[in-house]
């Protein structure tokens, strides 16, 4: 057994001993989005991730290092603090380590989310983006052979990563949502406006520093992926925007409610569709 497959067991095995069987759903947190995500469980059990002695550790500020176990519309939920980065000198299987750990665990469905600059004019600080898809910058690709767990590259279909079904359904209760295409992109510093002009031009909608590693590893893994952004900022040269890591923690902080109707809605799409996986290709 690979290092890598070592510490994916290890985490499977504390997983299973602090809160027995997998829960229904996972949510992966962004920056911010830890404080509106807790009031929604029942039933709420939490575990700091020091618990789990391969699990990699957040350096920045705004990821609540801890999970917590509950109920959501019926369904356990487990809500995942302490994403880690790239920018933190992260490889990439470290970067979804736990999202693989849930994979093996028994987890058939993710959801991620995130903070994200917006390229768009039209969407303002506060709203909220479902990917529709992604383009992935500079982000570091788990399925290489030398960050998989069993050092094989894997050549993943990745054609409607972002389940068509489970956002439709979201779309549908939550009118005012649009979704979009999200770029990828190492950070930390964020983007020059010459860049911001590019990107657009490339098609993308908002940008970030994560996701999309996580996304490819669960769809790989045959969970079913969905993820969401809150625009907490508009990129340079947008409105005159000067963006700081303060700026997306506040303005998260501020939208707060709108945020939680979103994964309440989330969940309870997925919910009523009952669970499912969507096979690797």
């Amino acid at each position: 057994m690979s290092s890598e497959s070592s510490y994916i067991q290890s985490i499977r095995e504390a997983l299973e001993k602090h809160f027995g069987n997998a829960p229904d759903i996972g949510v992966v947190l962004g920056s911010g989005w830890a404080e509106q995500a807790d009031g929604l469980l029942g039933d709420i059990q939490r575990v700091p991730l020091t618990e789990f002695s391969d699990w990699p550790l957040p350096r920045v500020q705004g990821h609540s290092p801890e999970l917590r176990m509950g109920t959501l519309e019926g369904k356990r939920v487990l809500l995942c603090g302490g994403r880690v980065h790239a920018y933190e000198g992260y490889e990439a299987k470290e970067l979804v380590r736990g999202v693989r750990s849930l994979a093996a665990w028994g987890t058939s469905a993710i959801l991620l989310l995130n903070a994200a600059g917006s390229l768009r004019e039209d969407r303002a600080p506060g709203s909220l983006m479902p990917f529709a898809d992604h383009i992935n910058g500079s982000l570091p690709n788990p399925l290489c052979t030398d960050q998989t767990p069993d050092g094989t590259a894997v050549f993943q279909n990745l054609v409607d990563l972002y389940d068509p079904t489970w956002r439709t359904g979201l779309c549908q209760t939550q009118v005012t949502l649009r979704p979009g295409v999200y770029v990828g992109l190492r950070g930390p510093s964020y983007e020059t406006p010459a860049e911001v002009r590019y990107w657009q031009g490339q098609g993308a909608d908002a940008v970030g520093m994560s996701t999309i590693p996580e996304a490819i590893a669960a769809r790989t893994a045959g969970m079913k992926v969905m993820a969401l952004s809150m625009m907490t900022n508009y990129a340079a040269g947008l409105g005159g925007s000067q963006p700081s890591h303060g700026e997306v923690l506040e303005t998260a902080k501020k939208h707060g409610v709108q945020a939680a109707q979103a994964l309440l809605a989330a969940v309870s799409v997925l919910s009523r569709a009952g669970k499912g996986k969507v096979k690797s290709k």
